[in-house]
C-alpha cells in the first residue's frame, strides 16, 4: 500500500503533527468539528440513486470485492468526494490495506482524483488491534478497511460502535462476495461490487440493507 504517511498513527498528536508535516497548509482540527452529512455520495447520478443518496454515516457498509474484479475502483468516486468536498466538507479518509501481496499504488489513485491533501495510507492486518486508537479518533470520517485478515466479530462490532459515536462511515471490503449465509449484522448496508470484463459493465448487487437489486453501469461513467 506504499510507504507509511506515519510510523504509529495510533498516538493521534503525533498524527496531526505528521499530517501538518506532510500536507503544508492542511487544516488539521484540535477538537472534532462539526459534522451533519447522513451520506456519501458518488457523484454518479445512477449509483446515488440506486443507494439511496449515497453510502451511511454512522456505521459500517461492508462490500464484497474479490481481487481481479476491479470493484475498488467504483469506490474511487466516493474517495474523490469525500477528499475534495464536492457534495460535502472534505474530510480525512484513511484506507488501511491487509494484503500481503497486493497494495494501492497512491499516484494512480489521485490522477483520477483523488486528494493527497486529504487521504493516509496504512498497511495492518489486524487494524482493529494495531490501529485502534486511529479508528476510534473522529478525525477520520471515512475509514477503508481493505480485506482485514484477523478481523472478528468482536472487532466488528466495536468498530460500529465506534463510527456510530463519531459519525463516522465505515467502509469494510471483503476478498470475496458476499452472501445472506454468513451475514454481517453490523453491518448497515452489505453489497457485491465486480466488474464484467467482457461488457465493460460494472455491477452494484444489494445483499442487505436496501431491496434486493442489481445495478449496471458502464465504466465510462467512472472515468
Amino acid at each position: 500500500m506504499g510507504k507509511l504517511f506515519h510510523t504509529d498513527i495510533n498516538d493521534f498528536s503525533d498524527l496531526k503533527a505528521d499530517l501538518r508535516r506532510r500536507f503544508p497548509g492542511a487544516v488539521v482540527p484540535e477538537r472534532e468539528a462539526a459534522f451533519t452529512p447522513r451520506k456519501l455520495a458518488s457523484c454518479v447520478e445512477e449509483i446515488d440513486g440506486f443507494l439511496g443518496g449515497g453510502l451511511p454515516f454512522d456505521g459500517i457498509t461492508e462490500f464484497g470485492m474479490p481481487l481481479g474484479k476491479e470493484g475498488r475502483l467504483l469506490l474511487l468516486k466516493f474517495l474523490v468526494n469525500a477528499t475534495r468536498g464536492l457534495q460535502i466538507k472534505p474530510v480525512w479518509t484513511l484506507w488501511v490495506s491487509s494484503h500481503p501481496e497486493f497494495s494501492v499504488f497512491p499516484p494512480a489513485w489521485f490522477a483520477r482524483g483523488v486528494s493527497p491533501s486529504r487521504i493516509v495510507f496504512t498497511q495492518s492486518p489486524a487494524p482493529a488491534q494495531d490501529l485502534k486508537r486511529a479508528l476510534i479518533n473522529p478525525l477520520f470520517k471515512l475509514i477503508v478497511l481493505d480485506s482485514p485478515q484477523r478481523f472478528s466479530r468482536d472487532d466488528c462490532f466495536f468498530v460500529n460502535t465506534q463510527a456510530r459515536l463519531n459519525q463516522q462511515l465505515i467502509l469494510l471490503l471483503r476478498n470475496f462476495f458476499l452472501s445472506n449465509k454468513q451475514g454481517n449484522v453490523w453491518a448497515r448496508l452489505r453489497l457485491n461490487c465486480w466488474k464484467q470484463q467482457r461488457t465493460g459493465l460494472f455491477i452494484l448487487k444489494t445483499i442487505r440493507g436496501l431491496p434486493r437489486r442489481q445495478l449496471s453501469i458502464h465504466e465510462e461513467k467512472l472515468t
